[in-house]
């Protein structure tokens, strides 16, 4: 039998990491804020709610400690991933702490750059299932260890839920199966990008 690519303790070094342990050496964006700021976060959920349907991703490039890991380490200008519930106004998210739904206001306001992505074959039945099956993880823990290689089917890390819900299996052993966010713009079509936030509202 072949032993794993990642060692245990690669995954608990990059758990360490990803909880905010020892994360001084890494750079992450400034967080703006100011009534300007929060004019473009509300343009970003109107264009949402215009464009977007339940079950469709948003891709993004968050402020948190976690994002800033992901997107050096993967040289990406993305870092997270959730499922749009619309109806609800909310997303459903992989986050440290688990599987949770989110205020979609708050997740816009937490991000730096929001892509939304149509995953292909997509219609409206499809977007309601995975909505449904994105939910029924909520409380289920963070897969820390599937980001590098070692996944369980019992906790997600975020892309791997999002790809999960809308029908496609991704539990595959090996770090070069590890989905990464910034993938997920060759598995749909990105029907709307708010480029890095800057203070202009978007239409």
């Amino acid at each position: 039998m072949k032993e794993p690519r990642c060692s245990v303790a690669t995954g608990i070094l990059l758990l360490l990491v990803f909880n905010g342990v020892g994360c001084a050496g890494f750079q992450g964006l400034k967080r703006f804020t100011g009534p300007k700021y929060e004019a473009e976060t509300k343009s970003w959920q109107r264009v949402l709610t215009e464009r977007g349907g339940n079950g469709m991703w948003l891709v993004t490039r968050g402020y948190h400690s976690g994002d800033d890991v992901v997107a050096i380490t993967t040289a990406s200008a993305l870092s997270h991933a959730a499922i749009l519930d619309l109806d609800k106004r909310q997303v459903i998210e992989a986050v440290g702490k688990g599987v949770v739904a989110t205020k979609l206001e708050k997740f816009l306001t937490e991000s730096h750059r929001v892509v939304l992505i149509q995953p292909f074959g997509f219609d409206r039945a499809k977007g309601l299932a995975t909505v449904a099956r994105a939910r029924s993880k909520i409380g289920e823990g963070y897969d820390f260890l599937g980001i590098v290689g070692l996944p369980s089917d019992k906790r997600w890390y975020c892309s791997e839920l999002a790809v999960w819900a809308s029908g496609t299996e991704v539990d595959k052993i090996g770090p070069q199966n590890v989905l990464h966010p910034k993938s997920m713009l060759k598995l749909g079509k990105v029907l709307f990008d708010t480029g890095q936030r800057d203070g202009q509202p978007d239409k």
